[in-house]
């Protein structure tokens, strides 16, 4: 592992004034083009991997980001896979939604000149709940950093100035939500299966080859890839305005889910039963209903191609409609992320006091696909892209927002 040292030039990218409130979305990789990039420059940003690394990855995240830790597993599969020949670069990216993110990269980047970084990067995403000065100190100190220099490096103004400095990369970048990763300059978001960022990490390997075989050392070729963006720059391509009035979402509705039929207002979730925040947003909208008594929650169903059990989990949730159940329902589904399969999803069933029988009949119909296949399309149609995505009187609200971002947004 090596510690760049921060150049000062980041000023010289154009910036973008974004909102880093996002959740993480999944999202194909982005390339307009066979060569086109983004510049990334890794300087000053802590790195595990050979600087000759003919590969390069930078990394957005969050400690606190459910998404980031999932992302973990792929990366380690990936330097498993190709060792020497790929460098991961960590760029910290705190979202305002995770009020304990900040401390935790704070205490990594202070961490990030100790041959113990590596595991304490790894560690952070371990243990959620060590957030606290004593317990982060603890985890730093258990990962082999020195406790002295782990003390004087946070006392001082650096890991502030660095974690300014890489927000404003993730800034330049246009990087709003975690992860999101660039693999030599071609950008990935989300937690992707490992088979697409193996993809694109085996594309760039035969790519960075070409480049040595035609002369470029191996230690230059990252300084080649970035004179690639600069001559081909990738466009960005932003997500819509979270805060956009969608009018076609005003007249939309759903499986009653929380709430009173006949209430005044009414708030349009999509969502994915597998998503972490969504689990987090269902807690908050049934909070939501408690507080307001004139708004009633409907639901229709985004399951993510990056989760394998919400495909089945959105058909056990139209089955539970059917029998008008979904409100007993689908908070257990929530309760149990970890376990989706058929067998379990019959027995929620059978808790939430459905006729189980019927229950799986319905699970197999074809008038279940029928009804995922119409709000994947009506997500398609308002430009859904990630989970939760909620409309109150067709205004969009991408995320689980603060309880506050929801109230304000009930009509008046």
């Amino acid at each position: 592992m090596r510690t760049f040292r921060f150049l000062t030039v980041l000023g010289a990218l154009a910036l973008s004034c974004g909102d880093a409130r996002r959740n993480p979305t999944p999202a194909a990789v982005t390339d307009a083009g066979a060569t086109a990039r983004f510049s990334v420059p890794i300087d000053g940003l802590p790195s595990f991997g050979a600087d000759a690394a003919l590969v390069t990855l930078v990394e957005f995240t969050d400690y606190d980001c459910a998404y980031c830790g999932k992302a973990q597993h792929t990366i380690e599969a990936l330097r498993r896979k190709y060792g020497a020949e790929l460098r991961v670069v960590v760029a910290e990216r705190p979202l305002p939604i995770h009020p304990h993110a900040r401390a935790a990269a704070l205490a990594a980047l202070a961490a990030s000149g100790s041959p113990g970084f590596e595991r304490f990067h790894a560690s952070l995403f371990e243990s959620p709940d060590s957030r606290a000065d004593e317990a982060l100190a603890e985890l730093a100190i258990g990962a082999g950093v020195d406790r002295a220099a782990y003390a004087r490096a946070l006392a001082s103004p650096e890991p502030a100035a660095a974690l300014a400095r890489s927000e404003k990369l993730a800034d330049a970048l246009h990087v709003r939500g975690t992860p999101a990763f660039f693999v030599n300059g071609r950008r990935i978001d989300g937690a992707q299966p490992l088979e697409t960022f193996d993809s694109v990490v085996s594309t760039e390997l035969a790519h960075a080859l070409a480049l040595v075989a035609s002369g470029v050392r191996a230690d230059r070729v990252y300084d080649a890839i970035l004179d690639e963006a600069r001559t081909n720059p990738a466009p960005f391509v932003d997500p819509p305005d979270e805060s956009v009035l969608v009018p076609a979402a005003r007249d939309v509705s759903g499986a009653p889910l929380y709430g009173r039929d006949d209430a005044k207002a009414t708030l349009v979730l999509f969502t994915d039963f597998e998503c972490p925040y969504c689990k987090r947003l269902d807690a908050m909208l049934r909070e939501l209903v408690e507080r307001h008594g004139d708004v009633r929650v409907v639901l229709r169903n985004r399951p993510l191609p990056m989760h394998p059990h919400a495909r089945l989990a959105a058909l056990a949730a139209l089955a539970a409609t059917a029998q008008g159940k979904l409100a007993a329902f689908a908070p257990l589904l929530f309760a149990h992320q970890d376990a989706l399969e058929r067998a379990s999803l019959v027995s929620y069933a059978s808790a939430a006091g459905l006729d189980v029988a019927r229950f799986e009949r319905d699970l197999d119909a074809p008038a279940a696909a029928a009804a995922l296949a119409a709000d994947e399309a009506l997500a398609a149609k308002l430009d859904v892209r990630g989970t939760p995505t909620s409309f109150v009187d067709g205004r969009r609200i991408v995320g689980a927002q603060p309880l506050a971002t929801f109230e304000a947004a009930l009509p008046r």
